[in-house]
């Protein structure tokens, strides 16, 4: 199937034909785009695990958590 009036490519002058896929001149914007998706994601990661990290600490340090740990602890 071709979409292009190019029969065949050997010896085709690129020049003359024109974009050969879509949305040429994008390539940049696109990359940058990409950059900043990829950054964004990893600081909002980072950012709700630290808030799971510090709840399950402060979870961890609860007094009645503790005392249930060293009564565990005292009966063994």
């Amino acid at each position: 199937m071709s979409t292009t009036a190019v029969e065949t490519w050997a010896g085709a002058d690129l020049s003359q034909i024109g974009p050969i896929y879509p949305m040429v001149g994008t390539e940049m914007i696109l990359v940058i785009v990409g950059v900043l998706f990829w950054l964004g994601f990893h600081v909002l990661q980072a950012r709700i695990e630290r808030r799971e990290l510090d709840n399950d600490e402060a979870a961890a340090r609860s007094p009645e958590r503790i005392k249930r740990v060293f009564e565990e602890e005292a009966r063994e």
